[in-house]
């Protein structure tokens, strides 16, 4: 019902359902434990601006988040990035830099950029902060002032991220006015506190017309994404973004202008909305990608989507280039109940892997080879074929997979089957023998199979009647899997060291991971794929 109504006030104040992270929110003002308003002098003009901080509990500096919020909200507006810092356990400063963009001293005024230069420096005095590691980012307006930042801000950010961004602020005043969408209101009070709009104004702080200043971003690079349908579904069309990218191919690579999206392919994207030459195949975040330019510091990404920010996958894409061109990758999960959750690890691993393809068959109270509470189908051996099958049809018949990922043996190590642990790494041995011979026999190219080692236990919270002993039952198994893995010539990912550390904090049953766990045991299998 939350979330019903959240759309309707969209809709009636922008005449649009669909906006920035899917939550143009600047009413719910709840924000997760840790996060807290603070308060920073403005070098601009001394008033005192507003923000919201997050420090990191770890002992080693980390990166610093810089989320700008968007066209009509302020500092204390709910951002959706929030949990996924959490997980990370980063810096983050959400600074207000002149609120909402309907006065004259915001939208990209003489105040804004020094606004945000006084938190990055409040947040690196008051933090742990990699000062190495500061990004910028935002969506719709927050898209807006981080184009911003690229062309002006005086502070070497590492990288910036503009999802759905505005670059044009005459051109898209006119798109509002069109529409009769509310932000043209907003310009008119922005360029001449309400009497008109002033289409001078507006170029003047408009990234569009802005110079590119090389000295200023040695070492940074820019990453602009849109949604194809915005315009049409939003109120941002895509011509803002694709006209910002082509300025700065002129700018940054001026004897590269291939790299240009052409006024005819522009119009056609606009028109169509789909590019019918787009790879079938390529992914970002589950969407199609439908048209992706890569220069070594300035990228844009045009995917199947509307006015939005791809949340999840937001702050994984923060790499470089081609550290996500390298990973294009196919993978299939299989695992038990800690695979199944809504924060389970393979969700995790899909926003770490955002431009790969995860197809997850995890089955909760699944077994390597037993029939857990009777049934054969908590038996990964007798039903793995069908897993296959179904995974195929899920990925596409033409199609293969990088990688099959095994996370199974929890179950196994039940105190029902105590006496039976001889049978589980036999039954491991089978079920990779099964699995290639399914490859055999329908001519597929075998993938990589990789065995993850179970998580530990905690004895003092498990069901004693079910598990008692299962963490020494899990250990030893795990040796067995390693010696396995080496003999078969797959590979092998022990996990169990990194979440034994503190794992009474990452559990509640003593068995099922939390959201960091989950994110932990993600973040060790996509350590080791960008590795391998």
């Amino acid at each position: 019902m939350k979330r019903i109504f959240i759309l309707l006030f969209v809709f009636l104040i922008s005449g649009s359902v669909c906006f920035a992270q899917r939550v143009q929110n600047t009413i719910n003002k709840n924000w997760p434990e840790g996060f807290v308003k603070t308060e920073i002098k403005s070098t601009a003009d001394s008033s005192m601006q507003n923000a919201i901080f997050y420090k990191t509990t770890k002992p080693e500096p980390q990166p610093l988040i810089v989320s700008l919020h968007t066209w009509s909200g302020d500092y204390t507006q709910e951002d959706l990035l929030a949990n996924e810092i959490l997980l990370r356990d980063w810096n983050y400063i959400h600074p207000d830099f002149r609120g909402a963009n309907n006065n004259q001293d915001a939208c990209g005024s003489v105040k804004v950029i020094p606004d945000i230069v006084d938190a990055i420096l409040y947040a690196i005095r008051h933090g742990n902060v990699d000062k190495n590691q500061v990004h910028i980012i935002g969506v719709s307006g927050g898209g807006y002032a981080t184009l911003l930042a690229f062309m002006k801000i005086n502070y070497p950010v590492r990288s910036f991220s503009a999802w759905c961004p505005i670059s044009d602020l005459e051109s898209w005043y006119w798109e509002c006015r069109g529409r009769n969408l509310k932000y043209a209101g907003d310009l008119e009070q922005v360029t001449t506190g309400g009497y008109g709009f002033d289409a001078a104004v507006a170029r003047k702080r408009s990234p569009l017309y802005m110079n590119f200043q090389p000295e200023k971003r040695s070492g940074a690079f820019l990453n602009i994404y849109a949604g194809i349908h915005d315009g049409y579904t939003g109120s941002v069309p895509i011509t803002q973004s694709i006209n910002m990218f082509n300025k700065l191919v002129d700018d940054m690579y001026p004897g590269q202008g291939k790299e240009k999206i052409s006024d005819s392919l522009k119009l056609s994207l606009v028109t169509k909305q789909i590019n019918p030459d787009a790879g079938p195949n390529f992914m970002l975040g589950g969407r199609n990608i439908y048209l992706i330019r890569e220069l070594p510091n300035l990228n844009f990404n045009l995917f199947d989507g509307t006015h939005e920010m791809l949340v999840p996958q937001a702050l994984s894409l923060i790499g470089t280039s081609q550290e996500r061109k390298t990973k294009q990758l196919h993978i299939l999960t299989i695992g038990d109940s800690n695979g199944t959750f809504p924060y389970s690890w393979p969700q995790q691993l899909k926003k770490l892997l955002p431009f790969s393809t995860i197809v997850n068959r995890s089955v909760s109270g699944n077994t390597i080879g037993f029939d857990n509470l009777g049934r054969e189908d908590k038996n990964t051996l007798k039903n793995v074929n069908r897993y296959l099958d179904e995974a195929y049809t899920e990925l596409g018949a033409d199609q293969k997979f990088d990688y099959i990922i095994i996370n199974l043996g929890t179950n196994d190590t039940k105190r029902i089957f105590e006496k039976r642990q001889d049978e589980v790494p036999e039954n491991m041995k089978t079920l990779i023998e099964t699995i290639r011979q399914y490859m055999g026999n329908h001519h597929k190219v075998s993938p990589e199979i990789c065995i993850v080692t179970p998580s530990p236990m905690d004895e003092q919270k498990v069901n004693v009647k079910k598990y008692g002993g299962g963490d020494s039952r899990i250990q030893k198994n795990n040796q067995l899997f390693q010696k396995l893995a080496a003999a078969m010539h797959v590979s092998f990912i022990d996990s169990y060291p990194a979440l034994k550390s503190g794992f009474s904090e990452k559990t509640t049953d003593g068995v099922h991971l939390h959201d960091k766990g989950q994110f932990q045991l993600a973040s060790v299998i996509a350590d080791w794929l960008r590795r391998n």
